[in-house]
């Protein structure tokens, strides 16, 4: 259904047509200009779901029974939508963003995923108070107040917290459930892809938790907290990113970038978000990197060799985030998993203030190169939304390796009866872990050593 609503805007007294996209979603951001004067006319849109209704709020304009438009904008909470045009203009296509949207999707099933995705998504912010809480606990995992704040979430039998390493798990629950299967569901389709962090070296895994922990800022903890505050701050921006979010649904190559945008946000709700994550991820990919090393080199300190400057990973914390960025290497496995698009020089521009954002065409425009400022490259909003999300979305992978160095971490401090009665209780439950076989004491340890499970992660260190 569409929904035409006038605004007229408080400055100049021009008229906008917002012709509104009904969707699923209670409410959204509606993030506009005024095309004569340029002044924010953002507000919101409440759509009753049970009880048909639509409740508009706009800052610096009002609604109107005027219906002699001088401009037209599409709008939508979950789709690209035709950009700001004057009002006499036709629309180059003129069905729905609904519409279009479908006939854009990679499979017969594909909005279906979408709104589950964007469902699960909406139905952990509602939660985050409660979820964050944990989280902030889960810092002392012998916390006994963690513990109770876990049990208003999970059944006891289900997540029995009998130990700190069943206690962590509690905790991954909240980035599964809440963050991964919407965001990342291929991880969970694949699951003995990040349980193989566990059949790497263990020599060289346990080598790497201590040099980690040495340096400060990279212990696994901190990088933990770290990729909390981000899930934090995603949730808060993840309304506006929704039509961006959808593309990703749909057939590569088949949103028109310049006639294509969105109205649920603008370059200055996404910016602060993006560099966050950038930053973010850019210390956190010391994992994936460390990861590939032992993998690929047998060595946790052995630098793929990009750069024969940079060899080891003390070089490679002394890099800037531009630089670590390039050793994120689609051709090894712990980096391609991340699946992420990073544009390092827009970054830069944006920290330098050399990017400008024009709010009719949704194109930004940044110098590349400081010291060449006779040159500018391009992107519109849709791109730099998708980018930040990918690099949400990369995080994610790298808050699964964090689980299982954790998880590590903990079974070598534990007695191998309590592992092997850990191990035989979540294999008889539901969910992420029921695919783990029983394990006993003299069976071969299932982190591929090839040695006996109570001779190697069962043994207490």
């Amino acid at each position: 259904m569409v929904y035409n609503c006038f605004i007229k805007c408080q400055v100049c007294g021009k008229i906008t047509r917002v012709r509104l996209q009904v969707g699923w979603l209670s409410e959204h951001p509606i993030v506009v200009t005024c095309g004569e004067c340029k002044t924010s006319l953002s507000g919101k849109v409440i759509i009753g779901q049970e009880a048909p209704g639509l409740d508009f709020s706009f800052e610096n304009a009002e609604v109107v029974n005027d219906e002699n438009a001088d401009y037209m904008v599409e709008c939508s909470g979950e789709f690209p939508v035709m950009k700001q045009r004057m009002a006499e203009d036709p629309l180059t296509n003129p069905i729905s963003p609904f519409i279009r949207a479908m006939n854009r999707m990679d499979s017969d099933d594909a909005y279906e995923e979408f709104c589950k995705s964007v469902g699960s998504l909406k139905n952990t912010k509602e939660k985050w108070s409660q979820y964050k809480r944990i989280l902030d606990l889960s810092k002392d995992l012998n916390n006994e107040y963690l513990v109770k704040e876990i049990r208003k979430i999970f059944d006891e039998s289900l997540m029995p917290c009998k130990n700190e390493l069943e206690v962590l798990r509690a905790v991954h629950m909240i980035e599964i459930h809440g963050f991964i299967e919407p965001l990342r569901k291929d991880v969970l389709d694949n699951i003995g892809f990040s349980e193989g962090i566990l059949k790497l070296d263990m020599t060289q895994t346990k080598e790497l938790i201590d040099f980690l922990d040495r340096n400060s800022g990279y212990g696994l903890r901190e990088l933990q907290l770290l990729s909390y505050k981000v899930m934090d701050e995603f949730l808060r921006v993840f309304p506006a990113l929704i039509p961006a979010f959808s593309m990703q649904y749909c057939k590569n190559g088949n949103v028109d970038f310049e006639s294509e945008g969105s109205t649920t946000s603008n370059f200055d709700t996404v910016k602060q978000f993006y560099l966050d994550v950038y930053e973010a991820l850019g210390n956190l990919l010391i994992i994936p990197v460390a990861l590939n090393n032992i993998k690929y080199r047998n060595d946790y300190d052995n630098l793929n060799p990009l750069d024969s400057r940079n060899t080891t990973l003390s070089d490679f914390i002394g890099l800037t985030k531009a630089a670590r960025y390039k050793y994120c290497l689609d051709s090894e496995m712990y980096s391609d998993k991340l699946n992420i698009i990073v544009n390092s020089k827009l970054r830069n521009a944006i920290g330098h203030n050399d990017v400008e954002y024009d709010t009719a065409s949704q194109r930004i425009t940044y110098i590349p190169n400081p010291k060449d400022r006779t040159r500018s490259e391009e992107e519109y909003l849709l791109e730099f939304e998708n980018e930040a999300l990918r690099l949400f979305q990369g995080l994610l992978i790298v808050a699964e390796y964090l689980y299982r160095l954790r998880e590590l971490q903990i079974i070598r401090g534990m007695d191998v009866n309590e592992v092997t009665e850990y191990m035989n209780r979540i294999s008889r439950m539901p969910g992420i872990s029921s695919t783990r076989k029983k394990i006993y004491p003299n069976d071969p340890c299932p982190c591929g050593s090839g040695k006996k499970y109570k001779k190697c992660c069962g043994y207490k260190m």
